[in-house]
Order: C-alpha cells, then sequence, then structure tokens
C-alpha cells in the first residue's frame, strides 16, 4: 500500500470563498458520491472567530451547497456537511480502488489531496485526471510498511481507551481499569497505547507538515 499526496484544483466555490475572502483554511474530512451526480462532504473550516457567522450566512445563500448542516465553535471552526456537483477530482478517486483520507485547502487555487491505495489504483486516479483534463502535481508519494500502520489489535484497544473516556481531562477511566476491562496485563496495556498513540500522532504531525506549507 502506498500514501500520495497530489496537488489538485480545489474542489468547489464555496472552498474558495472561505479561503479567499476570509483567509480560512478548509479541511475535507471525508466523503462520499450520492446520486444524480452529487459529492458529500464532511469538513472542518478555520477562519478568524470574528467573520465565522458572516461566512455561514454566505454558505446558506449560495445556491451551489446543498443540504449545509454545520456546528460553530468560538475559536472559529465550523464543521459540518455540504454537498455540491462539482468535485471533479472526488470522483476520480472514487472511481478508483483509492480512498481518499484528506483534502486541505488554503490556497485559492489548489487543493492537497492525499490518498492511500495500491500502485495500481494509483494509477487509475492519475490517469482519470488526465483523461478529464485535470492538472495535477505529486507532491508526495510513499510505500507504507507495517510499522506505518496501526495493528487491528492496537486499533481496537485504542477504540475501548477513547469510548471509556481514558483520553479525557480528567480521566473517566484509568490504566488499571481499562486492564481489567480489556484482560490484558497494566504493563502490556501501556506499552500499547504508547505505540498506537506514537503511530498516529507521527502520522498526523508529518502530514500537516506538508499540508500546511506555503505553495508558491
Amino acid at each position: 500500500m502506498l500514501e500520495a499526496v497530489l496537488q489538485c484544483a480545489q474542489p468547489h466555490r464555496w472552498i474558495e470563498l472561505a479561503v479567499g475572502k476570509y483567509s480560512g483554511t478548509v479541511e475535507i474530512l471525508d466523503s462520499k458520491i450520492l446520486p444524480n451526480d452529487v459529492v458529500q462532504h464532511l469538513f472542518d473550516i478555520q477562519v478568524k472567530p470574528d467573520v465565522a457567522e458572516e461566512l455561514l450566512e454566505e454558505l446558506r445563500q449560495d445556491k451551489g451547497v446543498l443540504g449545509l448542516e454545520t456546528t460553530k465553535s468560538k475559536s472559529g471552526h465550523i464543521r459540518g456537511t455540504a454537498a455540491s456537483r462539482r468535485c471533479t477530482v472526488c470522483k476520480q478517486v472514487d472511481k478508483s480502488k483509492c480512498f481518499l483520507t484528506s483534502v486541505v485547502v488554503n490556497s485559492k487555487e489548489h487543493a492537497q489531496w492525499t490518498i492511500l491505495g495500491s500502485n495500481d489504483s494509483f494509477k487509475e486516479v492519475l490517469e482519470g485526471l488526465e483523461k478529464a483534463r485535470i492538472p495535477y502535481e505529486v507532491r508526495l508519494k510513499k510505500s507504507l510498511e507495517d510499522s506505518d500502520l496501526l495493528t487491528s489489535r492496537q486499533e481496537q484497544i485504542l477504540s475501548i481507551a477513547y469510548e471509556k473516556g481514558y483520553f479525557d481531562f480528567p480521566k473517566k477511566i484509568g490504566l488499571k481499569e481499562l486492564a481489567t476491562l480489556t484482560g490484558i496485563r497494566t504493563s502490556t496495556l501501556a506499552e500499547i497505547l504508547r505505540r498506537g498513540q506514537r503511530k498516529i500522532l507521527g502520522e498526523y504531525l508529518a502530514r500537516r507538515s506538508l499540508l500546511h506549507e506555503k505553495w508558491d
């Protein structure tokens, strides 16, 4: 399996509005293709708190945005879902066997698309972009080793720890209680959690460093 980051055209006018007029950063967390050639996005927009409501009002008035649902935080984060008919890159990824893991936009013209898949499925995406005459640049392409991915055991234990409130502040469950719940020795559980968190954090920081660099 490999991970690749493509720089392509950004997907929607409403994203251009958030990035251009409001100097925000938009991250597409998930996408899915709906009937009638509609693409729905789960997104996270970061703008200055004092302009968040103004941006939201413009999004509500945009006829190209379908089914907008949002929540707004005091820090300027706007999270929600929105659908649109224009997302040619999303459709090319969907046609292949690749997985779209994120899209980050902080430029008026371009977005950074992170995808996972095999060499063959990645070639399918590039061939589709070329056939559709969509300009792109491969910013990163690397093979993922076993050590880069969470094992199913680590993922399961991290999921249980998260759901039970181990990572909350204050903690809702302690390490000993979690060990009893999972049937794993305390020392072994601590090591599993440490390695799992290290992998997740390392991958997250590496990706954010690349995706949020200033583009030419």
